[in-house]
């Protein structure tokens, strides 16, 4: 009884008639694979907000698809579009990853974040454009900072980080940097940061740690590759990592708590940058690269909550007492409901688009496309959408011409007809 409803339902109405043929049309056509697809490029750069750096996958009208610091791909419809950078800085660990912890207190992910910021403002001081990976403390793995950086394309690409557990006593600081094997650009970069940070460091007489690896060298797996990710992760990026003094050791703790130390420090890693993309200075402490394969297993991002990222939006969409009585019938065979049918309608849309290859498509006639408000249709339905669902409403409005409450209500038609002729 429903489906002949149904049925004789749309040829009183012509618009949906047309509409709901429109839309089969659609779904037939997906099925097909294309003949040739036009490039779909993704795009680059990346969207500051509230202190989180978010990798732009792609650009959808007044906004952004872009992915949150645990890697989730949300919509973004504010924020301040960045699209290249000579330097980005990394301050290392976030969150529950606090990295080394001194005795005295202090927090090595807070530490780092600090030197960031404090290099940050001397780099734009010689004329640089910076950017950081995280402005406050949030949890972030590593793939994450590594797509932040391949997004941006920076002319250096610094991870800051402060060490843990030597205990070897020494006369100097034991500073450390870390470059991409067999990369001499990456070597370059590493060497500088070691010569500055560990000059300046030297500064101060107290009672230093270090081990062997004190000086600039890539740390390798037996394959070969670089065993940390952040190096591993930008091939194609001038990358390295600096780690300017033992946090875990108490002498050196109660120096970087200094705010002086800590400028020094920061000012140290600018010089090292501007000596790097002003110069051929060659650097120096340079150590062969030797293979070690542990790992703490931070940087994964394991645990991570990024439900604070974007907000929950809302569409209202209009329907006459004909079209909601159809997408309810429809809804309740289906077993969802009304809302829910109207929702699942966008993803079928944007799977039949996913078949051609995210071809270009043409708009749908004006004919074609529904009324969502307005004199005669007083029944609503809100879709409540967020944010990485906004990912997919946002993409089949921006593929097909539709606002985001024309298409929910094209997905809506779309599903009445399909479930209506499945029987």
């Amino acid at each position: 009884m429903e489906r002949r409803a149904y049925r004789r339902a749309v040829p009183r109405h012509p618009r949906t008639r047309m509409l709901a043929a429109s839309c089969a049309m659609l779904a037939l056509a997906a099925a097909t694979p294309a003949l040739s697809a036009s490039d779909h490029d993704l795009a680059s750069g990346v969207v500051l907000l509230d202190g989180a750096t978010f990798p732009v996958v792609a650009t959808l009208g007044d906004g952004w698809i872009a992915t949150t610091p645990c890697r989730t791909e949300i919509f973004l419809d504010r924020g301040d579009f960045l699209d290249r950078v000579d330097v980005l800085l990394d301050p290392g660990h976030g969150g529950p990853e606090t990295g080394s912890v001194g005795a005295n207190g202090i927090v090595e992910r807070d530490l780092n974040l600090g030197v960031a910021h404090l290099a940050k403002l001397a780099l734009e001081d010689l004329g640089y454009t910076v950017a950081l990976t995280r402005s406050r403390d949030l949890h972030m793995g590593i793939r994450q900072r590594a797509a932040i950086a391949n997004a941006l394309q920076p002319r250096a690409f610094v991870s800051i980080h402060h060490n843990g557990g030597a205990v070897r006593r020494s006369s100097d600081p034991g500073t450390e940097a870390f470059h991409q094997v067999d990369d001499d650009a990456s070597r370059r970069l590493a060497g500088l940061l070691y010569e500055e940070v560990h000059a300046a460091l030297s500064a101060w007489d107290v009672a230093w740690v270090d081990t062997v690896h004190q000086g600039a060298s890539a740390r390798i797996r037996s394959s070969g590759l670089d065993v940390y990710g952040i190096l591993r992760l930008t091939p194609d990026l001038n990358s390295a990592i600096v780690e300017a003094a033992y946090l875990s050791n108490p002498a050196e703790a109660d120096l970087l708590a200094d705010v002086e130390v800590l400028q020094a420090e920061a000012d140290a890693i600018a010089r090292a940058l501007h000596r790097f993309l002003g110069s051929d200075d060659p650097g120096t402490g340079f150590k062969r690269a030797f293979v070690d394969e542990a790992v703490t297993g931070t940087g994964t991002g394991w645990n991570c909550d990024d439900s604070g990222y974007g907000s929950t939006l809302s569409y209202a969409v209009g329907y006459t007492e004909t079209e909601y009585a159809d997408l309810s019938a429809m809804a309740a065979r289906a077993g969802h409901t009304p809302e829910s049918l109207q929702q699942f309608g966008v993803y079928a849309l944007d799977f039949f688009h996913a078949l051609q290859d995210r071809v270009e498509l043409d708009p749908l006639p004006p004919e074609a496309i529904p009324a969502v408000d307005g004199s005669g249709l007083d029944a609503s339905v809100t879709g409540r959408w967020l944010p990485q669902d906004q990912v997919v409403l946002m993409r089949v409005a921006d593929a097909y011409g539709l606002s985001p409450a024309e298409a929910q209500k094209v997905g809506a038609v779309l599903m009445v007809f399909l479930v209506g002729i499945s029987g």
